[in-house]
């Protein structure tokens, strides 16, 4: 028996995302499927969801009248929001072949003016199911289904944090790969920039990109035997060299003004960093003089990361300490306890987190060698599970994260789904929705 509104029209206060569910799963009454001139309709492959640009669906199939066609399906509230996109001025939509709609309330034809064959679906949706997708959108918890999560089964759960891992690690690695042309497919150098830039966290991420542009790696390598030089490069490239009073910096900053004309360099500005309201640890010129030992000590670095398996030995590469003038200073100039500067555990694992995993899994996938992403994903699960806020208030939903895999899963998630309202996209949102 037909599935039947108790309105002959009702009223669409919903997005075009419930009908991209509802076409993807096909979840509305599909006895005696019309188009709007009346001919059968049966769709025998709805296509594959296209969140690029262009149609809505990919790759269809489906049988109208006598004749099976295969091309795209496109899906909108009305049928007029054709006409309002300006789909009739784009060639891409000259291969769709079926038009999904809500309510029809114009006719739409193709550039040699035959009509679009046209598929309303307004008296064919479930009500229960309109009903439950506003409750996800209308509401004004940490997430759309915070009410509704603890009626999510486990197995629904673990399948969908290995698909938001995946997704988040191919997310991280793709930002490489200009990187990775820029810096000549060197993997090295796109080893030592990738920690550069998280050396910098998120407060001085810029100033960190900028430096090594600015520098270039090329003349940063050619220099990589002497810690020295390595010094005298990225600290006079900072800028931070200027107006310095101690005896170390002014030996830098000779240093420097010899290799900027060697290699007619164009320095940063000191107001390009930032200080304040950051740990003394976290300080620029610290976190620069690390990075300068880590590239000095660590030679051929990105071949050490994958001939080593284990996380815990992975970790050796970022074990730097400094000595010297950096025991009792955390900037140029002003002088502190006495205390060996090295990178902190939690740090390290961040590093791990955001550089070495995306870089072994965009390796794997520049080679298609399987058991490198893998490789990446075993990192994560070796690494600890990170705390913040996010994964805080995950907890108090009764979700429980074993390592930084399920973290970064989350964490991902949140961003990319719960915050955008995709929750038809999101397994667990989609399953709330058809339950």
């Amino acid at each position: 028996m037909p599935i039947v509104s108790k309105y002959s029209k009702r009223k669409h206060d919903f997005k075009e995302d419930l009908l991209h569910y509802v076409w993807k799963f096909q979840k509305f009454d599909q006895s005696n499927l019309r188009t709007t001139e009346g001919e059968k309709i049966i769709v025998q492959k709805p296509g594959y969801h296209n969140h690029n640009a262009g149609p809505d669906f990919l790759e269809a199939v489906v049988k109208i009248g006598d004749k099976v066609w295969m091309g795209s399906v496109e899906i909108h509230i009305k049928s007029k929001d054709w006409i309002l996109h300006k789909h009739q001025h784009d060639k891409a939509y000259n291969n769709v072949i079926l038009h999904v709609v809500f309510e029809h309330d114009k006719e739409i034809r193709y550039s040699n003016s035959v009509p679009i064959p046209t598929l309303e679906l307004n008296k064919r949706i479930q009500d229960p199911l309109i009903q439950k997708y506003k409750e996800l959108m209308l509401n004004e918890e940490w997430i759309a289904c915070a009410k509704q999560f603890h009626k999510i089964d486990n197995l629904t759960l673990i399948s969908t944090l290995d698909k938001m891992l995946i997704s988040r690690i191919e997310q991280k690695s793709m930002r490489l790969e200009g990187l990775f042309q820029k810096l000549n497919s060197d993997w090295d150098a796109l080893t030592y920039a990738t920690i550069a830039r998280y050396f910098g966290l998120n407060v001085n991420a810029a100033g960190f990109e900028r430096l090594i542009d600015c520098t270039g790696f090329e003349v940063i390598l050619k220099n990589k035997h002497d810690l020295f030089k390595i010094e005298a490069l990225l600290f006079g490239q900072s800028g931070l060299l200027e107006n310095t009073k101690d005896e170390y910096p002014r030996k830098l900053k000779n240093e420097y003004d010899f290799l900027s004309k060697k290699y007619r360099l164009q320095r940063m500005q000191p107001y390009e960093w930032k200080f304040s309201r950051m740990r003394p640890s976290n300080f620029p010129g610290l976190r620069i003089a690390q990075l300068a030992k880590l590239i000095f000590q660590n030679q051929r670095c990105f071949s050490k990361i994958i001939e080593t398996d284990a996380a815990v030995e992975m970790k050796k590469f970022f074990k730097i300490e400094l000595n010297g003038y950096w025991n009792t200073h955390y900037r140029f100039d002003k002088e502190s306890h006495l205390k060996v500067k090295k990178i902190g555990e939690s740090t390290i694992d961040l590093l791990m987190i955001n550089v070495i995993a995306p870089l072994l899994f965009f390796y794997g996938m520049r080679t298609n060698k399987y058991e490198i992403k893998e490789k990446a994903i075993g990192i994560l699960r070796q690494i600890p599970k990170e705390r913040n806020k996010v994964i805080r208030s995950w907890e108090k939903l009764g979700v429980r994260s074993m390592h930084a895999a399920d973290t970064q899963a989350l964490i991902y998630m949140k961003k990319e789904y719960c915050d955008q309202f995709k929750c038809l996209e999101c397994p667990i949102g989609s399953r709330i929705v058809s339950s």
